[in-house]
């Protein structure tokens, strides 16, 4: 009974020193992300833009001590800096990165203006870049951490009305595997999480891209057939779901490095991918890179 007593005691201290950023946290999947992982007792740096609303986020930072709110725009690296030296002046570690800030426009090659193009790489595919190359120098000092990369379907499975912002998801995920692999040796371990439609302004209320007007666009009724999502559709899944299979992630012994949400994306994957958790991908890169060496990977998982 004793012995139970102390291993639950040190679990528990274990969970609560648990430190997560997360980038996009004001609303949709980053603050369900924010929310969930609060109530489960982690330290959970909430990262919002300056003009982000707080309407979500200031009455989770008041019911919950461990919620700090800190501004983090993906895009500007002097505040990705001082995020996240103001984290380790207050708690002396980084534990978990949720890489989960991004936005969306509709539209083809054409639809969308090279502004738009290279705002959505911006936010999408080097914000994550940008908050990696801050941790990653502390987690390798740690030996240990885990970096939780928020992707789309359309990372693998594009869709022909998103096909801009499914580059930057296929972009996310390339760089994402070879993560996977180069950081085994510090004990850092990568999943990516792959969500279809989700009901969020993200994916309800992103604009449409500007380089053509909408009656000029000779895509649209490719884009009809396709279909624009519909908040009420079936295949929505709720913010929620997507935090559960983040937490999960983060607290699996040997987690997969694709997640995907629901059981349709993973017959989708099938088709795309001989194995839709990538772990095959990672361990054959392991046996290339790290042949002559003892670097195992840290759970044991052979696969």
């Amino acid at each position: 009974m004793f012995q139970f007593l102390f291993l639950f005691i040190v679990f528990s201290v274990s969970l609560n020193a648990t430190v997560v950023v997360i980038t996009g946290a004001s609303r949709g999947i980053g603050f369900a992300i924010a929310d969930r992982l609060a109530q489960s007792g982690y330290t959970v740096y909430a990262g919002k833009r300056s003009t982000s609303t707080l309407k979500n986020l200031q009455p989770l930072a008041e019911k919950y001590s461990n919620v700090h709110l800190i501004d983090i725009d993906v895009t500007k690296q002097d505040e990705i800096d001082l995020a996240i030296k103001t984290i380790i002046d207050n708690e002396g570690r980084i534990d978990v990165l949720v890489n989960n800030a991004g936005i969306e426009y509709w539209g083809s090659i054409e639809n969308i203006s090279i502004e738009e193009a290279q705002k959505l790489f911006d936010v999408n595919y080097f914000g994550p870049t940008r908050m990696c190359q801050a941790v990653l120098p502390i987690m390798r000092k740690q030996m240990a951490g885990r970096i939780i990369q928020i992707g789309s379907r359309g990372g693998f499975r594009p869709v022909p009305s998103l096909s801009v912002y499914s580059a930057t998801k296929f972009a996310l995920e390339g760089i994402s595997e070879t993560m996977a692999v180069t950081l085994k040796p510090w004990n850092i371990l990568v999943s990516l999480i792959e969500p279809g439609p989700v009901k969020t302004e993200l994916d309800f209320e992103a604009p449409y891209g500007s380089h053509l007007a909408k009656d000029e666009d000779p895509y649209a009724e490719i884009f009809d057939r396709v279909g624009l999502l519909d908040p009420n559709s079936p295949i929505a899944q709720e913010p929620e779901e997507i935090a559960c299979i983040v937490q999960d992630a983060i607290e699996a012994r040997c987690p997969l490095f694709r997640y995907q949400t629901t059981d349709m994306i993973r017959r989708q994957a099938g088709f795309r991918m001989v194995d839709i958790t990538g772990l095959s991908h990672v361990e054959e890169w392991n046996k290339i890179l790290f042949k002559n060496d003892s670097v195992q990977p840290p759970c044991g998982c052979t696969k």
